[in-house]
């Protein structure tokens, strides 16, 4: 016997540690493939932007629609939506920002009390007199 009858434990304990060694050697190896596939990813090119033109420069915003397609007539200062399901239509102010969010009913439905000014419904333009 190698260790004796009572090396077992011994035996035991050192097998053990080397599996977990085994094993911790495994994640880094594993670790240090993905930092290099990484390093590659970053490496400057001549197509490569930097990052602070990047930050400067202002992201185009997406402007929310509705489900399904409405009708939309002005008269004067109200707003005459048509539309053939219930859903939630998103109003957009000039710049861009977010105004409100009108439940809509199946049907016609009137909106009063918009401030005068330019919005965006469905991504089209509707001025308010």
């Amino acid at each position: 016997m190698l260790f004796g009858r009572k090396g077992w434990w011994f035996a035991l304990w050192l097998a053990g540690l080397l599996l977990v060694s085994a094993a911790v050697h495994a994640a880094s190896a594993s670790q240090d493939v993905a930092r290099q596939a990484d390093d590659r990813k970053l490496q400057p090119d001549s197509l490569t932007v930097p990052r602070n033109v990047l930050s400067d420069m202002e992201r185009p915003r997406k402007m929310s629609m509705s489900l399904y397609p409405v009708q939309l007539q002005v008269h004067g200062r109200l707003l005459r939506i048509q539309s053939d399901h219930n859903q939630i239509l998103p109003i957009y102010t000039q710049s861009g920002a977010f105004y409100m969010a009108m439940r809509l009913s199946k049907g016609t439905n009137w909106l009063n009390g918009l401030p005068r000014g330019r919005y965006f419904i469905n991504n089209r333009p509707v001025t308010i007199n």
